[in-house]
C-alpha cells in the first residue's frame, strides 16, 4: 500500500488521507522515491510538453509565427476564459485548420466566471472552449504539414500518434511498445509508463543536452515559452500557474487528470541536475498533490507561495470556511521525512 502522502485535518483529527507516490529522478536515475514508482500510470495531461515537441522540432513554431501564448496551448489543460479561446482560434488559423476538425469534443469553460458570461450572453462554449483545444490544434498542425490524413490524428496508430509515442519513451528511456495506451478524455491516446520513467523524462526535458539539434532546442524553446506564459497553461486560480509564477521560469508544472502531477526543474546554476517529479495521487484527487510538491519545492530551495489567493484553497496550510474562520489544516504526510539532503544543496 502507498504512503499517505497528505493528511487534512479538522478539529485537531485526521478528516481525509490522500496516499499515493513520488519520484525524483535527474535524466540518469531516480534519486528518491516513496511508494510504486514502477507500475504504469497514465500521466494524461501531465504529458502534454512531450506531445507538443515534435510540432516545436519541425520548427513549425517559427514557420507559423507562432508566439509564446499560442506554443503554450499546444502544452496547455486551459481554462476556457477569453484569451485561450482567442488563442485556440489563432493557433488554427494560422494552420489553416477549420475549428470543425477538432475531435476533442466540448465541454463548459473551466473558468467558472468565462463559463457564467457565456450563458449570461445566450452563447454556447464550443471545441475551443475545451481545456485540449491547443493540443489538438496543435497535432492537427503536425498532421497537415506531415500530409498525413487529418479526420484521424487521434487514432493511436496514426503517422502523428506513433511519433509522439516514439518521443516520449525516448525521454523515458523505454522501447515504444512498452508504452501502455488507452483513450483520454478528450479522445487523444494516452499512454501509461511507470511513475520513475515519467519523472526521468521530465529531467531530460529539463536539461536535454544529452539529444542532438534540433531536438535539444526543441525543448528549450518549448520550455521557455510555457513558462513565460503560464496563464496560457492553466488558468486564474490554477496550482501549475502559481508553481510556474513564484519559481520565475525555473519549474514547469503540469498537472494531469486523475491525480498527476509533473514537474520539470531546470537548476539553480551550471553543475548541478535538471531534475524531473512526478507524483501519482492513488484516489484520482488532485487536492492530493498540492501539500507535498510545495514541499519538494522548498526542499529544493524555492518558496512558493501558500495563500489562498495564488493557490487551490486545499493548497492552504490553512483551511478556512465561508467565514474566514480557521477549521483545519493540509498537511504533507510522513512519507516525506526521509528526504535526503537537496541535490541542490550547497556545500
Amino acid at each position: 500500500m502507498n504512503p499517505i502522502l497528505t493528511t487534512l485535518t479538522r478539529g485537531g483529527r485526521a478528516e481525509s488521507r490522500h496516499r499515493g507516490s513520488i519520484a525524483i529522478a535527474t535524466g540518469a536515475a531516480t534519486i528518491w522515491s516513496s511508494g510504486d514508482v514502477a507500475t504504469p500510470v497514465y500521466p494524461r495531461s501531465a504529458l502534454k510538453p512531450f506531445q507538443a515537441l515534435p510540432l516545436v522540432e519541425d520548427g513549425l513554431d517559427q514557420k507559423l509565427g507562432l508566439t509564446a501564448q499560442e506554443l503554450t496551448l499546444t502544452v496547455a489543460s486551459h481554462s476556457g476564459d477569453e484569451r485561450h479561446v482567442e488563442a485556440a482560434a489563432s493557433l488554427l488559423a494560422k494552420g489553416a485548420i477549420d475549428e470543425s476538425a477538432l475531435l476533442c469534443g466540448t465541454h463548459a469553460p473551466l473558468d467558472e466566471k468565462a463559463a457564467r458570461r457565456l450563458v449570461r450572453e445566450g452563447r454556447k462554449w464550443t471545441s475551443l472552449h475545451h481545456n485540449c483545444s491547443g493540443k489538438h490544434s496543435g497535432m492537427l498542425i503536425q498532421a497537415r504539414t506531415s500530409g498525413a490524413p487529418l479526420e484521424s490524428y487521434v487514432d493511436p496508430d496514426h503517422p502523428i500518434q506513433r511519433r509522439i509515442r516514439a518521443r516520449i519513451a525516448e525521454f523515458a528511456g523505454l522501447a515504444p511498445e512498452e508504452l501502455g495506451v488507452g483513450i483520454d478524455g478528450c479522445s487523444a491516446p494516452a499512454f501509461a509508463l511507470p511513475l520513475a520513467a515519467l519523472a526521468r523524462a521530465l529531467a531530460r526535458f529539463a536539461d536535454p543536452a544529452g539529444f542532438a539539434e534540433p531536438l535539444a532546442g526543441s525543448c528549450r524553446r518549448l520550455f521557455d515559452a510555457v513558462t513565460s506564459e503560464p496563464h496560457y497553461l492553466s488558468g486564474r486560480h490554477r496550482f501549475d500557474l502559481a508553481v510556474m509564477t513564484a519559481t520565475h521560469r525555473r519549474v514547469l508544472c503540469k498537472g494531469g487528470a486523475e491525480g498527476v502531477v509533473a514537474l520539470a526543474l531546470r537548476p539553480p546554476q551550471a553543475g548541478l541536475p535538471a531534475l524531473g517529479i512526478a507524483i501519482k495521487i492513488d484516489d484520482g484527487a488532485a487536492r492530493g498533490y498540492y501539500s507535498p510538491a510545495l514541499a519538494l519545492l522548498r526542499w529544493l530551495g524555492f518558496d512558493p507561495p501558500a495563500n489562498e489567493e495564488e493557490l487551490s484553497s486545499s493548497a492552504n496550510p490553512v483551511l478556512r470556511n465561508y467565514r474566514g474562520l480557521e477549521i483545519g489544516r493540509v498537511e504533507s504526510g510522513e512519507a516525506l521525512a526521509s528526504l535526503p539532503s537537496s541535490p541542490w544543496a550547497r556545500p
